[in-house]
């Protein structure tokens, strides 16, 4: 190493610099007289006096600390370090730099000497936090990759630390070309196979080979394997560089796919499943299938893509393809009827805050297996289980009862008591297992059937012998009504017809949102069964005060874009109903897409979400962790204030409008 010799300059240094030129500056512009020239002089022989003690003071500390150093270092040590094949350096607790070996200068220093440097003066980016963390650290030097090992030894009480540095650049340019080779799976699914069978067979043909096509073109030029086939669904193997290019563009062709229209005016819509980042091919695709299944549970018309972190979801704004075919609902029918012959007892469960639409498909699927049992001649039972404190649906159950004279609700701490190895539990209206009503049940039944309409979230119920999840149907009570022919002829009868009709109601607004040629023909068939619409129309009736809450919030909403943002300044009884029900009149203000009213209730903030269809509020609802429909959706934040939820529902606005944006600009590309 060099015998250089440095400047050891301090803030004292500065002053006493300072000083002196102050000094000079007025003797020379302000020709004072002698006195004060005197007292000039005599502050700068000071100031003199004062650097002289200060710098011999420095030399004697550097001095010391050098001798510290290389008592420490002693001449096998030195040339053990020297001679080390790779650059090295000792530094202090702040990173200041004390000694390196001949391959750091050459190597990371470039010739160039750096006693008393600091660290992150040398590096960009240096943590001095990473010298006491005891781990191994990766930095960038120019153009390589290091990964830098500590050691710590002790000189005097004092810490020091040894740095050693592996050049992994080319490891890295390995690694990062082993990433960019790994195998990712595309499934590609047509969704509009039924439309299909109802037009020309020419016309098919045409739709079909210009799909095919567009798959093709699609995946041209990305290296890939592909089995195209729009009549069942296509097979894609490419490499991850390819498939980042794919995200990036946020698979473009579903766009592409929906210019296409079949005769009849309905636009094409392809539902997608990827896998990515697994072990394996086989992974890959296990993950790939996961995914496709999320994209069609969620309504189709979609990207889903699937990784070891989750998923993320791509498209669905368009609304779900309503299936014609009622053949699954028959196979779904007679599989559930074996499942509850063959069980002791049979217990119906929903959401907490259990709504019309719950309790109403729970009392269909209660009178159905009633009339299942009695037909056996069997004393099994069936109970639904419902927190009355807590239900929105309160009128309904007290209606049921009173014209029914029986007694099938439960609360859900009795219902566990009262369960067996044999129960069979039916869970309606959900399929997370975080908003159930009652978890505890849940995991003590050895037999789990879910029926749900909304569209699938990542989080659900896993264990489901029958899971019926239709995303096209208006809601459970529609789902419940379609299977109940199959199940037992005669079991809905005037009470349950209007239970049924009334949450398919709720859940369309009354025949406006989210209906297709399957809800009338449900509606139908209830009004067959004895259901009265001004009967069903009081399970929606209101106190005045409950009126008055909700007009306040209507009229106390904001504009934010073409979203309208009500506030509920306190919580009243019933909050969750009042809000709900504002959020459904503020959409007939004219201008307005979506509402967003947001509550206080007990200890969380709740935001309910609806939509006319154009805006997907449920992908807003899903930023902050909730979900739903892309009509109807709702979220709850925990650990949080009003005014702070209200923000990050606006920030999730944003996000959305931006992705949209970004969408329609890769369409117009």
């Amino acid at each position: 190493m060099k015998n250089n010799k440095y400047w050891l300059l301090t803030p004292y240094s500065y002053i006493q610099l300072g000083i002196l030129l102050l000094m000079v500056m007025l003797i020379y512009f302000m020709e004072p007289g002698w006195g004060l020239k005197i007292i000039a002089v005599s502050i700068c022989a000071v100031a003199v006096g004062l650097s002289v003690m200060f710098s011999g003071a420095i030399r004697q500390s550097v001095y010391k600390y050098v001798l510290q150093v290389a008592k420490a270092l002693d001449t096998s040590n030195k040339d053990a370090l020297n001679n080390i094949p790779v650059p090295a350096v000792t530094v202090t607790i702040q990173g200041e730099i004390i000694w390196y070996n001949e391959m750091f200068r050459e190597v990371i220093l470039l010739g160039a000497d750096a006693q008393g440097v600091k660290l992150p003066r040398v590096f960009k980016g240096f943590d001095e936090n990473w010298l006491t963390a005891g781990n191994k650290f990766e930095i960038k030097k120019e153009k390589k990759v290091y990964s830098v090992s500590v050691g710590m030894h002790m000189i005097e009480d004092t810490e020091q630390y040894v740095l050693y540095f592996n050049d992994i650049t080319d490891l890295k340019r390995i690694e990062g070309l082993y990433t960019v080779s790994r195998p990712a799976v595309i499934l590609v699914v047509f969704d509009n196979e039924e439309e299909l069978l109802k037009v020309r067979e020419n016309e098919r043909v045409r739709v079909i080979s210009t799909v095919e096509s567009l798959l093709t073109k699609w995946v041209d030029g990305c290296n890939s394997i592909c089995r195209i086939n729009a009549r069942d669904r296509s097979f894609i193997l490419l490499e991850e560089q390819y498939l980042q290019k794919i995200i990036s563009s946020r698979f473009s062709v579903l766009n592409d796919a929906r210019k296409i229209v079949i005769e009849g005016g309905n636009p094409v819509t392809l539902s997608i499943g990827v896998g990515h980042g697994g072990a394996n091919f086989s992974e890959c695709e296990f993950w790939a299938n996961q995914a496709l299944e999320m994209a069609l549970g969620r309504g189709g018309d979609q990207a889903s893509v699937k990784d070891a972190d989750g998923y993320a979801f791509f498209g669905g704004v368009s609304k779900s393809v309503e299936k014609q075919s009622k053949v699954r609902t028959r196979m779904i029918a007679q599989a559930l009827v074996d499942l509850i012959n063959a069980a002791d007892k049979c217990f119906i469960m929903g959401h907490r805050f259990s709504d019309l639409d719950a309790i109403g498909a729970a009392v269909g699927l209660a009178a159905i297996v009633s009339a299942l049992q009695k037909q056996k001649d069997s004393e099994r039972t069936v109970q639904i289980v419902v927190d009355e404190t807590a239900t929105l649906a309160q009128p309904l159950i007290d209606s049921y009862r009173e014209t029914r004279e029986v007694n099938w609700f439960i609360n859900p701490d009795a219902a566990l008591d009262a369960m067996t190895d044999n129960s069979l539990l039916i869970i309606v209206d959900t399929h997370s297992p975080d908003v159930i009503e009652s978890k505890a049940v849940y995991n003590a039944a050895s037999t789990v059937v879910t029926i749900d309409h909304h569209r699938l979230s990542v989080k659900r119920i896993q264990n489901s012998v029958i899971f019926f999840h239709e995303p096209y149907a208006s809601s459970t009570c529609e789902m419940v009504t379609e299977l109940a022919p199959y199940m037992h002829e005669t079991a809905i009868a005037r009470p349950e017809a209007e239970a049924l009709l009334s949450g398919i109601m709720l859940d369309t607004k009354s025949f406006v949102l989210k209906t297709g040629a399957r809800t009338f023909e449900a509606a139908a068939y209830l009004r067959r069964r004895g259901a009265d619409t001004i009967e069903v129309k009081r399970f929606f009736s209101g106190s005045l005060q409950t009126y008055i809450e909700k007009s306040q919030l209507v009229s106390s909403a904001r504009l934010y874009g073409d979203c309208a943002v009500s506030i509920a300044s306190e919580e009243v009884e019933g909050i969750r109903v009042i809000a709900s029900q504002a959020a459904d009149e503020l959409l007939n203000i004219n201008g307005v897409t979506a509402s967003f009213v947001v509550y206080v209730m007990g200890s969380q903030v709740n935001i309910s979400a609806r939509s006319l269809g154009k805006f997907n509020v449920q992908l807003v609802m899903e930023k902050l962790g909730g979900g739903g429909h892309m009509t109807m959706a709702a979220a709850q934040l925990y650990d949080t204030t009003v005014d702070s939820a209200v923000e990050k529902l606006k920030a999730a606005i944003d996000e959305f409008r931006t992705e949209q944006a970004r969408d329609q600009s890769t369409v117009n590309a």
